[in-house]
């Protein structure tokens, strides 16, 4: 039977593989989303800085918001995120309430420091803060 190794360097070596710990005293100030109603449809002019505020892609936002609306939209090059339908910013703003919630707010400690990443046909957010992985339904 061979000879386990000292607990001191079985928790060195611990220690050794957890994620760097970052400062979780840095609060993240998410700008408000700026909603603006042009004819039938309806823009968020500041979409793009909002997305690169919570680190995440545009892509992935704009496809859980267009999925939840059932509607039809586009990003254009400048970040303005445009739905090709009428809707209010109330209920953009909790729909947008309920994606941070989903795919950005660390389950463990709350943080909004995290990034959304696939494993193969699993979404996982990795938290920056603490550490932890939690796994989410698929945007």
């Amino acid at each position: 039977m061979s000879e386990l190794p000292p607990y001191e360097e079985l928790l060195k070596e611990l220690y050794e593989r957890l994620p760097e710990r970052r400062s979780q005293a840095v609060t993240l100030d998410i700008p408000a989303l700026e909603v603006a109603h042009v004819g039938l449809q309806t823009q968020i002019k500041n979409f793009k800085t909002v997305c690169e505020a919570i680190l995440r892609e545009p892509k992935i936002c704009a496809r859980y918001l267009l999925k939840e609306l059932a509607a039809r939209g586009t990003i254009d090059e400048s970040g303005v995120f445009t739905i090709y339908s009428r809707v209010s910013s109330q209920t953009i703003n909790a729909l947008f309430k309920r994606f941070l919630d989903s795919y950005v707010t660390c389950k463990t400690c709350g943080s909004y420091q995290t990034e959304l990443r696939k494993q193969g046909k699993i979404w996982i957010i990795r938290c920056l803060a603490c550490g932890a992985e939690t796994p989410v339904k698929p945007v």
